[in-house]
């Protein structure tokens, strides 16, 4: 079977925002989706931000905000910030607890065979705009939503500690060898399409129409 990868971050807002379009074209192609974590460029490029224009940074966060005002995804920013960050300076903190740990499950999740539901069940709990995240018990919930038991699920990610980290590099560097180095992005065939503005172009390639529903339903 033919395989759509789909690379994310879990501090990516528009990662969350792809990831339902995504599930949804795979099914129509009737291809494999291979979920493929790796850091945010936060923490890869630690001075990626601090080098780029200061607008940056906002632009970005006002621009998740339209878009997921236009295709009506709930949507709301993670609280607290799963990567420490002054966003008015961009200069990343050097201890990542937060995202290193959510980074972890994920990974584990894909090491077990349930990347996808459990990415969808913690984007949602991140960014779909409830209670923070952090909360007690608030990822133990997510986590059994999609039908894990939390704390099976701690023990073995647990166990994968060495696996779940060369899991996130061995993506990290297909996603480089791919072509780019931002989130979200979709591998098929060769090709990289970076961006949740770019899957349409990517179903188009895989010879599909919009994933977008039509006017009329």
């Amino acid at each position: 079977m033919a395989r759509l990868d789909f690379y994310i971050t879990m501090r990516s807002p528009y990662s969350y925002l792809a990831a339902d379009r995504v599930v949804a074209l795979a099914e129509r192609a009737g291809v494999e989706l291979h979920l493929r974590p790796v850091y945010p460029i936060a923490l890869r490029d630690p001075g990626f931000f601090e080098k780029g224009d200061p607008a940056k940074l906002a632009y970005l966060r006002r621009d998740a905000e339209r878009v997921a005002a236009m295709e009506r995804i709930p949507f709301g920013w993670p609280d607290p910030d799963p990567v420490l960050q002054d966003l008015d300076t961009g200069r990343v903190a050097d201890d990542q607890p937060h995202i290193r740990h959510l980074s972890h499950l994920v990974a584990a999740a894909c090491l077990t065979g349930r990347g996808v539901v459990v990415y969808l069940a913690l984007a949602r709990l991140l960014f779909a705009g409830g209670p923070s995240w952090a909360e007690p018990d608030r990822l133990d919930t997510a986590l059994a939503s999609c039908g894990s038991d939390p704390a099976q699920f701690r023990s073995q990610t647990a166990a994968l500690a060495p696996d779940r980290e060369a899991l996130l590099q061995t993506n990290a560097d297909a996603l480089r060898a791919a072509g780019h180095w931002g989130t979200p992005s979709l591998g098929y065939r060769g090709e990289v399409f970076f961006g949740q503005d770019r899957i349409d172009m990517c179903a188009w390639f895989m010879g599909l129409r919009s994933v977008r529903p039509s006017p009329d339903g």
